[in-house]
């Protein structure tokens, strides 16, 4: 982001992203779709009590196999995802700040479209407050962004600064509320980034991110992404 902002010639190419933002959404939620199976299978009430008490090895093998999949940081990550016990396991993944390949993806596709929507605005690249935001995203850097917003916001008000990032705004509380701290707004971060039909459940969660995202103090240092460091330290706290 920071080559587009200070040389604009560098601009990707549009077409490209856009084909790259279609299939990092679908393979997001194929993986998200796995996880869900696979926690239903590993938490369901059949193979892990039979898992328990089978004479044979065969069927605790295969129990651990799932439970492998889906906390492996170099395969799903820390991936359950459902009700009941897959529930309390993704909650713990937000405790403990665990990797999750799914939102990984969908992170990494909400960085692309938002450079999509700012391809070709030099006026957007050209503000420093606005590049400021856009940089902090590209970089993973989630409370800087969130500073630079709300710089935004008390040097001009809040109409101007919502119509400055509007061409990208959905796709910026998106980014946010799977990187930050509040898990209540993962769920709707979720449905944008894989171009799902946002309802009302998940507009109350985009509300919350917004109310985040102009708090005054961050909070914390959020979530970070291979999106946003490398391959390194993903997180996986969302149970879209």
């Amino acid at each position: 982001m920071s080559d587009a902002v200070t040389a604009p010639a560098t601009d990707p190419d549009v077409d490209a992203l856009d084909a790259l933002c279609r299939e990092l959404a679908e393979a997001a939620d194929a993986v998200g779709e796995a996880a869900r199976y696979a926690s239903g299978l590993a938490f369901g009430a059949r193979l892990p009590a039979g898992a328990l008490v089978a004479r044979s090895s065969r069927r605790r093998r295969a129990w651990r196999t799932l439970l492998r999949t889906l906390t492996d940081p170099a395969g799903l990550g820390w991936a359950p995802r459902g009700r009941g016990v897959a529930r309390a396991g993704w909650f713990a993944g937000i405790l403990t700040r665990r990797e999750s390949l799914a939102v990984s993806a969908a992170v990494c596709g909400l960085k692309a479209r938002i450079r999509v929507a700012t391809a070709g605005r030099p006026e957007l690249l050209a503000d420093p407050g606005c590049a400021a935001v856009l940089r902090a995203v590209d970089g993973g850097r989630q409370a800087d962004a969130a500073r630079a917003f709300r710089q935004i916001l008390r040097e001009r008000g809040t109409g101007p600064a919502f119509t400055l990032l509007s061409p990208a705004f959905a796709d910026i509380l998106a980014w946010h509320a799977l990187t930050d701290e509040n898990p209540f707004n993962d769920h709707a971060g979720w449905q944008v980034a894989t171009g799902r039909a946002v309802t009302a459940e998940p507009l109350l969660g985009i509300g919350a991110a917004v109310r985040a995202f102009c708090a005054r103090e961050p909070g914390g240092a959020g979530r970070s992404t291979p999106a946003d460091h490398g391959r390194t330290s993903p997180s996986s706290r969302s149970n879209p």
